[in-house]
């Protein structure tokens, strides 16, 4: 039955292959930017707000308009007798903002506008990034336990052909070729374990690139893991808390929320306009003959009384920009801890990569010796089984901390705004 389970989740797997083909970090990567729809829609965004600036500037341009109609006029005077006409016309006229003080505030607002954009536009490709880098890794990671399952696997079913021939001789007892099966059914599980969470894996990356992959570049056995530059984590907080994506945003924020308020209060302010009208064949004239009419006016408009709704602005405009300030403060907050995090995270998977790499090479040496032990009888089977155990659990957690431990680097590099496709190309270079 196992056997079986076990060939319906490697066809399962060949399935999903078909159409597939080999990658490396920076095709996965590169595929997901491609493909991420929220990474799209940002650029899109992006596209929509380059458009504020025109169209904020245009309220400050000269407005031309122009027109054309045709009227009949009757006119009824006492004591001349009735006139009656049909008259043609065209009118231009223009209007030019002298001071507006609502459109001077959202032309400089408009500016924030298209850098937030762009901001968002950053964010969203740095999300795709470490999405992308985590998938890839995630699927590596289940690929790698498959085959440490296997090798654990190979490693218990050979000690339990040599307790099966000391069993026969009489060497061993019936509890250590139950104990060695014991061990071989939780090597079983997790081998079934281990192919469940690689097709889950594996789909999970296909959603990020949008397309199969035969087979990923792997990291090497060995791996040196770079040190930081500066060793020090209120260094990379503080820029954290500087100039971060989430941070950068939320002060663009509180920069549009400010010039909400100015435009609010400007409604309060007088706004001056200067106006020209030039209509031919007296359109508008009301008299039968043709007639140019040209007029030029300098007009100032002042708000006196709208009902309360120009200070009920105001105050909603501030209490907004309040609450930009907060956000800008509490993104502060968070990126500033979150770099520390991930700052520490690195370092301890640094160390613990190496304290790992060591201790797999006791654990081998250990094993070697345990399996000579047992063969003279200084040792028992569940010492070789123990040993076994030992050997391959650390090598699991090797596998995982070597992933952590890029995945903190890169979130440490997103933290401060530097993770960047070269980053993805440097790891990219040690993968074979």
């Amino acid at each position: 039955m196992r056997r079986c389970r076990a060939s319906l989740v490697a066809a399962a797997l060949c399935v999903t292959s078909i159409g597939a083909y080999a990658a490396d970090l920076v095709t996965a990567v590169q595929q997901s930017l491609g493909y991420d729809a929220d990474l799209a829609q940002a650029r899109a965004a992006y596209e929509a707000a380059k458009e504020a600036v025109p169209q904020a500037r245009g309220a400050l341009l000269p407005q031309i308009s122009g027109g054309w109609g045709r009227s009949y006029n009757s006119i009824a005077t006492d004591g001349f007798p009735r006139t009656s006409y049909w008259q043609n016309g065209w009118t231009v006229s223009l209007t030019q903002s002298l001071f507006d003080w609502t459109k001077l505030a959202a032309y400089r607002q408009a500016d924030y506008v298209e850098v937030r954009g762009a901001v968002d536009v950053e964010v969203a490709r740095q999300t795709v990034l470490l999405r992308a880098v985590r998938a890839y890794f995630d699927e590596l990671a289940a690929e790698d336990e498959i085959g440490r399952a296997a090798e654990y696997a190979a490693a218990v079913d050979a000690h339990i052909l040599i307790v099966q021939r000391n069993r026969a001789a009489g060497e061993a007892t019936v509890v250590d070729l139950r104990e060695a099966m014991t061990t071989r059914e939780q090597v079983w599980l997790q081998q079934t374990d281990a192919q469940s969470a690689l097709l889950a894996k594996r789909r999970a990356l296909e959603q990020m690139t949008g397309a199969p992959f035969d087979a990923l570049a792997r990291l090497p056995d060995a791996l040196a893991l770079p040190r930081l530059a500066p060793e020090d984590s209120d260094a990379w907080a503080t820029q954290a808390k500087e100039i971060g994506y989430v941070v950068q945003q939320r002060k663009l924020d509180w920069e549009i929320a400010k010039l909400d308020v100015s435009k609010a209060e400007g409604a309060q302010y007088p706004s001056v306009y200067a106006t020209g009208s030039y209509t031919p064949a007296g359109a508008a004239s009301g008299y039968a003959r043709p007639t140019t009419t040209a007029t030029g006016m300098l007009s100032i408009s002042i708000p006196l009384f709208a009902g309360g709704a120009v200070q009920s602005k105001l105050r909603e405009t501030q209490a907004l920009q309040d609450k930009a300030r907060d956000a800008l403060a509490a993104a502060a907050r968070a990126a500033y801890a979150s770099a520390r995090d991930n700052y520490a995270r690195y370092q301890q998977g640094r160390t613990r990569v190496e304290m790992l790499m060591h201790l797999l090479a006791s654990c081998r040496e250990t094993l070697a010796a345990t399996r000579v032990g047992y063969k003279v009888g200084s040792r028992t089977s569940t010492d070789v089984l123990r040993a076994i155990d030992m050997l391959y659990a650390t090598q699991r957690d090797l596998f995982a901390a070597r992933y952590d431990a890029l995945v903190a680097l890169m979130q440490l590099k997103a933290d401060t705004s530097m993770l960047s496709l070269a980053d993805i190309v440097q790891i990219n270079a040690v993968l074979h």
